[in-house]
């Protein structure tokens, strides 16, 4: 690039895409609609959640760049550094996400990527947020938003199952109609001030930071529960406030009213610290919260041991949790076992209520 076409970036606040880049970045677009074919069988949640990823980042990097795209073979648009900036920090985010997902799609927890997959930092320009910026940022917005609408739909059909991203997704609507009430001023030739372009951007930039979350959740609803994993491992590690997450309430006031709640906590924390959330596992509690929220089972006391979760009771006609068919009128259970033994589900005609609490031993 010559000298002159430098300097009028540096005063203009613009970049010339290379016909080079725009290459390198259509290319990485085809692997994401590579890997999709490849994967397009996989049922492994983890694995699809992170092929979504990567396709948000790709329908958001190609739509900031939409103009330059466009006037590919004639001469190059012109774009703000900073929307030239920001859609190489998103493209420059697909590789890992494509491996992590092939990596999950072979052997369950074995992807080491970051879940769930988010956009970080806002990336700020040292001048007011150009219009043009906002013009990317808005059709960014709408490119999630169409990467949303199937698996919304599907949402809504079970909305207890996906509750977490149903909710986060209002956010997601609320913020992108605050940014495009503004942006639609600012097109319809009403001056703003500059601090308003900001204020624009930091909607928009909220409004796609939930929704690149929310289009994981649709696929993997951990995305909303979980914390970074371990290598190697599809480990959930709680937060000390969560660690009580999935025990019956009925335990807990028991719990408080025995005086064993630090010693509970404890065990909690033990077996949280080592247990695997597995794909049988979230499947269970999908089922049981749909079936719950139908009314066709219902909460019938907890389990003795670790972490004292819900026993369920089934009240209408034989049902199937995991594929295994369980009777009207019995009663079932997920054990999440011990020592980092794999979880079981357990059924019978009826349990034998326990006189007491199991803790591990000191």
């Amino acid at each position: 690039m010559g000298l002159f076409n430098r300097m009028k970036e540096v005063l203009s606040g613009e970049h010339l895409c290379p016909p080079e880049d725009l290459a390198a970045y259509r290319r990485l677009g085809e692997e994401v609609y590579g890997v999709e074919v490849e994967l397009a069988d996989c049922q492994v949640p983890r694995a699809r959640a992170l092929l979504r990823a990567a396709k948000g980042f790709q329908v958001m990097a190609d739509a900031l760049l939409q103009d330059a795209f466009s006037s590919e073979g004639h001469e190059v648009a012109s774009v703000p550094m900073i929307t030239h900036a920001l859609a190489e920090t998103w493209y420059g985010r697909i590789p890992d996400l494509l491996i992590g997902a092939k990596q999950e799609a072979m052997f369950a927890g074995a992807a080491k990527t970051a879940f769930p997959a988010r956009l970080g930092e806002r990336t700020e320009s040292r001048v007011p947020c150009p219009i043009q910026h906002l013009a990317g940022m808005r059709r960014a917005a709408d490119a999630i938003e169409a990467l949303l609408g199937e698996g919304l739909e599907r949402a809504r059909l079970d909305p207890e199952a996906h509750k977490e991203a149903l909710l986060l997704y209002v956010g997601v609507n609320t913020n992108r109609q605050t940014a495009d009430a503004i942006v639609g001023s600012i097109a319809n030739g009403q001056h703003v001030p500059a601090k308003t372009h900001e204020e624009a951007e930091k909607a928009y930039w909220a409004a796609l930071s939930d929704g690149l979350v929310v289009a994981q959740a649709l696929d993997d609803p951990l995305a909303l529960r979980s914390t970074e994993p371990v290598r190697g491992a599809r480990t959930i590690r709680f937060e000390p406030v969560d660690v009580w997450k999935v025990t019956s309430n009925t335990a807990k006031a028991d719990i408080r009213r025995s005086g064993e709640w630090e010693e509970a906590e404890r065990d909690l924390a033990e077996l949280w610290n080592g247990h695997r959330i597995t794909d049988e596992e979230r499947e269970y509690e999908q089922s049981v919260n749909r079936l719950t929220a139908q009314g066709v089972i219902r909460e019938n006391g907890y389990w003795y041991c670790c972490p004292f979760q819900s026993v369920y009771k089934v009240i209408d006609s034989t049902i199937r949790i995991l594929g295994q068919p369980i009777p009207s009128g019995h009663v079932f259970v997920w054990d999440y076992g011990e020592d980092g033994a794999p979880g079981r589900l357990v059924t019978r005609a009826s349990f034998r209520a326990a006189d007491s609490r199991h803790y591990c031993e000191e």
